[in-house]
């Protein structure tokens, strides 16, 4: 990850980033296997890690990103992949890497201003 300056911003920014993209691709996985028997959803957790190493002043580039298996009742054919909360979780996840992306953009703007850019 690209580190200027120095900057715990930048760190945690870009881990939030590649939190929510291994997040995005686990629900793309989920939803491709929508009908796949037997199969279990998998969620991905990075955010309470990634908090407390920032509360803790820690290393949050070293924050883990889980996936882990949905404990979601699984249907007849065994497969817990709900599409309502496939798609809400998309949609949420999307939205909040965006956030992350201009977040992102801002800081850099910032960096560039100060060093006497446009």
């Amino acid at each position: 990850m690209i580190d200027p300056v120095g900057d715990s911003t930048f760190r945690a920014l870009g881990r939030a980033l590649t939190g929510l993209s291994t997040r995005q691709r686990a629900i793309a996985d989920n939803v491709a296997n929508l009908q796949t028997p037997g199969y279990t959803a998998t969620r991905v957790d990075f955010e309470s890690s990634l908090a407390s190493a920032w509360a803790d002043g820690g290393d949050v580039s070293s924050s883990p990103i889980r996936a882990l298996a949905s404990s979601a009742p699984a249907g007849l054919n065994g497969n817990n992949v709900n599409l309502d909360e496939e798609t809400l979780a998309g949609v949420e996840t999307g939205l909040s890497y965006q956030l992350g992306v201009q977040a992102m953009t801002d800081r850099f703007a910032r960096l560039r201003s100060a060093i006497g850019g446009v």
